[in-house]
């Protein structure tokens, strides 16, 4: 088991036990999208330095508007408390997000982004998590006991509370109070324990280079990327546990649990994509300079990098050998929505 306390490994800055991957950009996404972010970035930042958790935050800033301030250069001055030196923050090229996209209407590529932080996060262990959500008592206890194993996938569940749940400060007993839930929280169920699974995957770094960090290969949705991740782990023989205990998210204008019924019938047209493709039932073979390997990066200030556009970090278009079909068994359909059938014979 690996502890993740400060004391015995250094200096935190240089040898992080956690890594946190997060990814955003100052576009209103959610409608007020930075005070949300600013907001949980300060209380996850003080619940993890009171327990004394070796970490650091690695940020994505994911093709930011041009006409706007970056988050980078707000958020020390928004989250006072936050230590420069627990934090790595990488802004990629907007360029990045056309040359990748399979899909004109695809608003923002997170998973691709995740992949930035995750290739080059320094911690034993990488939690992939978003901008606004709390981590949970329980969490929190488990990194700061070390009770964490390589080769597993810890999962939590998301607990969604009331919009209007936060907003004059966050506290515990705002969290955990069960009338601020906005619906009941779903279970995770074996085998693949999804459900909100982008807000919480948390996985040892070494593992997560075997995997190759999450599927870059099928470029026009981001909606089930992170459930198609879990069946990346299984197939490469990664086991997935339930960590103990919720985080928390506060239900916002735009979510997806409050807007995806308005693309019924017109899923085509969503900015995620459309959630109908194959995530529960094909894999994927990144290349091995997933993550932007090859982004020519400027140091631009201490604790900050630029990734700046080059065709060369660009995958190719289309990558077929990089998907894994299921196989099918005899007397038994392939997963999916289509079965496997023998192509009809060619008359002479």
């Amino acid at each position: 088991m690996a502890a993740l306390s400060d004391a015995g490994i250094g200096t935190p800055a240089r040898s992080p036990a956690l890594s946190i991957v997060l990814t955003g950009r100052n576009d209103d996404h959610g409608v007020d999208f930075r005070t949300r972010f600013f907001r949980t970035l300060r209380f996850n930042a003080e619940q993890l330095a009171a327990q004394g958790i070796a970490h650091e935050f690695v940020f994505v800033e994911w093709a930011p508007p041009p006409e706007r301030p970056r988050l980078v250069d707000l958020v020390f001055d928004a989250v006072p408390g936050l230590e420069p030196g627990r934090c790595a923050w990488y802004v990629v090229d907007g360029r990045y997000h056309q040359a990748l996209s399979l899909n004109p209407r695809l608003a923002y590529h997170e998973f691709i982004a995740k992949n930035v932080g995750i290739r080059r996060a320094r911690g034993r262990f990488v939690l992939t998590s978003n901008c606004d959500v709390f981590l949970g008592r329980a969490v929190l206890d488990v990194f700061a006991s070390g009770r964490l194993e390589p080769r597993l996938v810890y999962r939590a569940q998301r607990y969604d509370l009331k919009e209007n749940v936060g907003e004059e400060g966050v506290a515990w007993a705002d969290l955990e109070d069960p009338q601020n839930l906005a619906r009941p929280p779903r279970a995770l169920t074996l085998p693949f324990m999804a459900g909100a699974t982008g807000d919480f995957l948390l996985v040892d770094r070494e593992s997560l280079h075997q995997v190759r960090g999450f599927n870059e290969i099928y470029r026009a949705a981001r909606f089930g990327i992170d459930r198609n991740f879990l069946v990346k782990a299984i197939s490469s023989g990664l086991s997935i546990v339930d960590i103990g205990g919720p985080v928390y998210h506060v239900d916002h204008t735009g979510s997806y649990h409050l807007t995806a019924d308005e693309y019924a019938g017109r899923e085509h047209e969503a900015p995620w994509g459309n959630r109908g493709w194959h995530s529960r039932g094909v894999s994927y073979v990144n290349p091995p300079t997933w993550g932007l390997q090859h982004a020519p990066t400027q140091r631009v200030a201490p604790g900050q990098w630029h990734l700046d556009f080059s065709w060369d970090a660009v995958p190719p278009m289309v990558d077929l050998k990089g998907v894994v079909l299921p196989a099918s068994r005899v007397g038994r359909p392939s997963p999916g929505r289509y079965t496997a059938t023998r192509a009809p014979a060619r008359s002479r």
